[in-house]
């Protein structure tokens, strides 16, 4: 029991704590105030900024445009008077709107466009039309109900965190008018309006996610910051994942298609997903085209619509066809090819995706969303028999021989790489460089130019060609080519746990499926060197690379039962 006086002084100093913490609440509280006032005023000049440097772009490249034709025979003053012209008529510069914010212009000898490129410049003159950045858009009311079956205006999520009630309509009425006024108001815990307006400038004239839904997605513009879409497929987990069987009707045919000049991996897919369905019972076919085919009575599954809807046959789709379309969904939610995939998925309702928490994610966004895992089922396109390189590496490349070896710790290669180089991987490439330096690698990262990578492209190592070099690799390296920490299945399980070899990879999403610490290594660029260092050279690191190489070959015998 506590004695009275001590009872007296611990209140006294639970009352101070309280004091204390209410303070600090109140603190942090002004601190949030003062940034987010910060950040609107940052945003705004920023997009002033934007808007500015835009117009100097357009208006250079006019007046860097040579008379054409006859033109070029004109006078200059009347050359001139046409420029003054077509610059009003594109909004660029108005020669009266300029000489009524400078009256001193009208002593100018040469006219006002003259004063501006001569003198304006220099002194810092408006030349353009009002840079001033508003927020006040007038929404297309035929917009409203696409805009709430996209899913990114979610209006629970609205509800709780803005404290106002309603219809779905009534609140997307509201975010509407609210963030014409502000900037971090949200529509929900993925989309952001200021996000989106800093990286596409030029859609200033519509509301962010008005422009996002209507023209955005299908034009293949970045909508989700990385960090912001991994939470968002995160936090998917009250959403339960279908399997491929919950997409097929029975009796029913089905068709897969793919684009014939798109990316080789997606071709595998494909067939992949031809071969599982015929496992499960159904007749199937595997198109390049589906023009002149009947899909009425048929199941339609198509892979990679970044590419088949929008570069190949799909993109002449009918729209009854196209609402019944079930999209394989293969790429990143911080890129633009998913922007492109979004827009069909939205359109049908209906995805598979390569990763489960994408998944997840397409299925908080409305979408009937299911995980098709990449697996080497026996005797289909991922079931990679041991066999020699093609002549397309070999006649390229310096390979070590590949001797295929029982004992883990033989392997002649002790580490792989292989991925497209951007900036990001370039940078974390170089960093390691001296720690590379001292082992057995095999590194390959061609630098694309944005187009698909088909069997015919010089620098491409197929799938068959990756799995043999991983059987004979102790370490699989991983750098994501972005910020997000998408869990890259095809590369982590597929290319490396599913060949024996060990993913040493950045921090990756959490699947539940696989886990860092027990099936891979998880480590941050910057750690990598002395983590290769330890697993490669010391004893214990060694014992290690072996637990997690058989706790592989566990987790594979367990996921080809799935």
């Amino acid at each position: 029991m506590i004695p009275q006086s001590d009872d007296v002084a611990l209140q006294r100093v639970s009352g101070a704590l309280v004091d204390a913490i209410g303070e600090e609440a109140t603190d942090q509280s002004d601190r949030l105030a003062s940034m987010a006032k910060l950040y609107r005023e940052t945003h705004r000049v920023a997009l002033e900024q934007q808007a500015r440097a835009i117009w100097f772009h357009r208006m250079a490249s006019e007046l860097a445009r040579t008379p054409r034709g006859w033109l070029r025979w004109l006078p200059h003053w009347f050359v001139h008077r046409q420029m003054n012209r077509r610059l009003v008529r594109l909004g660029l510069f108005d020669a009266d709107r300029y000489v009524g914010r400078y009256p001193d212009v009208a002593r100018s000898r040469h006219g006002p466009l003259h004063h501006f490129l001569e003198n304006g410049l220099i002194e810092q003159r408006e030349g353009g039309p009002d840079f001033v950045a508003t927020f006040h858009f007038h929404t297309n009311p035929e917009m409203l109900p696409l805009i709430l079956s996209s899913g990114l205006f979610d209006p629970d999520w609205y509800a709780r965190t803005y404290q106002v009630e309603g219809t779905p309509m009534a609140l997307l009425q509201d975010y509407l008018d609210r963030s014409s006024d502000d900037p971090l108001c949200e529509p929900g815990p993925l989309f952001s309006g200021a996000f989106y307006r800093i990286e596409n400038p030029d859609t200033r004239s519509l509301h962010p996610l008005e422009h996002y839904v209507a023209y955005g997605m299908q034009e293949g513009r970045r909508a989700f910051r990385p960090a912001t879409a991994d939470r968002f497929m995160a936090g998917g987990d009250g959403h339960s994942l279908r399997g491929l069987a919950d997409f097929l009707t029975p009796g029913r045919k089905a068709v897969v298609l793919h684009w014939e000049q798109g990316n080789f991996f997606f071709t595998d897919i494909a067939r992949y997903t031809a071969e599982a369905i015929a496992a499960l019972g159904h007749e199937v076919a595997l198109l390049v085209n589906h023009e002149g085919l009947d899909l009425a009575d048929q199941d339609i599954f198509v892979v990679a619509p970044h590419e088949y809807c929008v570069h190949g046959p799909g993109a002449h789709f009918f729209k009854e066809a196209a609402k019944r379309l079930v999209h394989i969904n293969t790429e990143q939610w911080h890129t633009s090819w998913f922007s492109l995939a979004l827009h069909k998925m939205t359109e049908s309702k209906r995805a598979l995706d390569i990763n489960p928490l994408s998944a997840r994610g397409l299925g908080r966004l409305g979408i009937q969303a299911g995980f098709l895992p990449l697996l080497p089922r026996a005797g289909g396109v991922f079931d990679f028999k041991q066999r020699r390189l093609s002549q397309q590496v070999t006649a390229l490349r310096a390979v070590k021989p590949l001797i295929f070896p029982a004992d883990f710790a033989d392997r002649p290669y002790d580490i792989l790489f292989a991925g497209a180089l951007n900036d990001r991987r370039g940078e974390a490439l170089a960093k390691l460089a001296p720690a590379l330096s001292n082992y057995n690698c095999f590194l390959h990262a061609p630098r694309l130019r944005g187009r698909p990578i088909t069997a015919q492209s010089p620098n491409m190592i197929n799938s068959g060609d990756l799995a043999q070099l991983a059987r004979n690799a102790k370490i699989l390296l991983n750098i994501h080519q972005g910020d997000s920490h998408y869990f890259e299945w095809h590369r982590l399980v597929l290319s490396g746990i599913a060949q024996g070899c060990v993913p040493l990879s950045e921090p990756c999403a959490d699947i539940g499926l696989v886990k860092p610490g027990e099936h891979y290594v998880s480590a941050r660029v910057e750690e990598m060197a002395d983590r290769l260092k330890w697993l490669l050279e010391t004893s214990a690191g060694r014992r290690e690379l072996m637990r997690l190489h058989k706790n592989g070959r566990t987790l594979m015998t367990k996921l080809e039962t799935m």
